[in-house]
């Protein structure tokens, strides 16, 4: 840990300046307070930032320990990352004030468990695309004793069952607020897929050749049994991306599209526990950088078939889908509104049917991720490095289709999972 004169001074002006913000206005005495620094993560927790603890001391009163969010400090990837970061930003800024002053014209205080407060209180949100600046000040949830799932292990019922009853809850809002304050909910409606954009823009093609070569993967880790299975993979096989920007699209959505987190995968919920350090009792949502408009189903989606197993699936799948469905329905109507009006089982169904295949094509990104141990996690930065120069050169860098779950130990992983995968995913006919 250092002190202030010198970890401090070393941080970019726009730093310093956002925590001496926070100090100010969280009452500390200037002059009198310090500022003291930790590393933030793990290697492997997250992918589009740089985390680090500082504990705000003053002698005679408690101490604030907050978390700082920043932009990665590589060019490339600083570069990569700047629109979401804006994203996530936009999210602490206007999308969670927005939820939380709604909620509370309802009646429902802060952290009352009927409503959505699953977030982290954030003290400070900065971004400027054009100065490649970017600082989230929030508050660590670890010092409340919250704390990451094992990405190796597929969550279990009890935490997959507490986290779509929250999004149920944080979709109703979005419905409520779409119906009763229309012009206040209207600019959200602009809030595109961030990931959209990233294919769209990434002139390395880095991500469309990496989830292309995760789908060859995928077919490869099906057997002789699986021969529907195969077949049904041939209409995504080489246009992975191509059908995922589909999904994200808001067409087919509408017009039951909602605000949703985007990135819905187990290292980006946080949990509490009980005494028995094994039945959660509280979540948080973390990490808003995908956070955009679309079909509810996507966020759901996106968790249960990256996070969990088959096995999980085959006992608690449509038990998990109705939980999700009665919280929002109960707490839509619970805010004035009318969920037979407003998104009816009907909707709902026809809903999982349109784009219940994204959560097999988000798969194609992320389940190599988490099949991954930290330790083994490739060096970002240098295939950044490597991408660039092939794109200079004309050439391609083929190792970036297969960066992540390269051991032995961690394929034979990925190959279960996404094998079970797609085999629920055609089963439920989503395929």
């Amino acid at each position: 840990m250092a002190d202030q004169s010198s970890a401090f001074a070393k941080l970019p002006e726009y730093i310093q300046g956002g925590l001496k913000k926070v100090a100010s206005e969280q009452g500390f005495t200037d002059g009198l307070y310090r500022f003291e620094f930790e590393d933030g993560s793990n290697n492997g927790d997250g992918y589009m930032g740089e985390l680090f603890k500082v504990f705000i001391r003053e002698a005679g009163r408690d101490e604030l320990v907050v978390l700082c969010k920043t932009l990665p400090t590589h060019e490339i990837r600083k570069q990569y990352t700047i629109s979401l970061f804006h994203r996530e930003v936009k999210a602490y800024k206007e999308v969670l004030p927005m939820i939380s002053k709604f909620q509370q014209e309802k009646g429902i205080e802060e952290y009352n468990p009927e409503g959505f407060w699953n977030f982290p209180k954030s003290y400070y949100a900065y971004c400027d695309m054009q100065k490649l600046e970017g600082l989230i000040i929030m508050e660590d949830m670890r010092e409340t004793h919250f704390q990451m799932w094992n990405k190796l292990e597929p969550v279990n019922y009890d935490h997959t069952h507490m986290l779509v009853k929250q999004l149920g809850k944080m979709h109703a809002i979005s419905f409520a607020l779409k119906d009763q304050q229309p012009e206040a909910f209207e600019k959200f409606k602009h809030f595109s897929d961030p990931l959209s954009q990233l294919i769209t823009f990434d002139p390395t093609k880095g991500m469309t050749r990496m989830m292309n070569g995760t789908c060859e993967r995928a077919i490869h880790a099906l057997d002789e049994s699986d021969a529907l299975c195969r077949t049904k993979m041939e209409s995504v096989r080489g246009v992975v991306t191509d059908l995922y920007q589909e999904d994200a699209k808001v067409d087919e959505a509408e017009p039951y599209a909602v605000l949703g987190h985007g990135d819905c995968w187990i290292n980006n919920m946080l949990y509490s526990y009980g005494s028995d350090s094994i039945t959660p009792k509280d979540i948080r949502l973390i990490d808003w950088q995908l956070c955009r408009y679309g079909s509810p189903v996507l966020d759901l989606m996106y968790f249960i078939f990256t996070s969990t197993d088959a096995a999980l699936r085959a006992e608690h799948y449509e038990e998990l889908l109705q939980t999700y469905y009665t919280s929002l329905v109960d707490y839509l109507n619970l805010l004035g509104g009318d969920a037979e009006r407003q998104f009816p089982e009907s909707a709902f169904q026809k809903q999982l049917k349109r784009f219940g295949r994204f959560g097999l094509l988000i798969s194609l990104l992320v389940l190599p991720i988490i099949c991954t141990p930290n330790e083994e996690v490739p060096d970002i930065e240098k295939q950044m490095e490597l991408a660039k120069k092939a794109q200079e050169s004309g050439g391609e860098n083929v190792d970036d289709k297969n960066l992540f779950s390269k051991t032995e130990a961690a394929d034979a992983m990925f190959r279960d999972r996404m094998r079970g995968l797609i085999q629920d995913v055609v089963r439920l006919g989503y395929l």
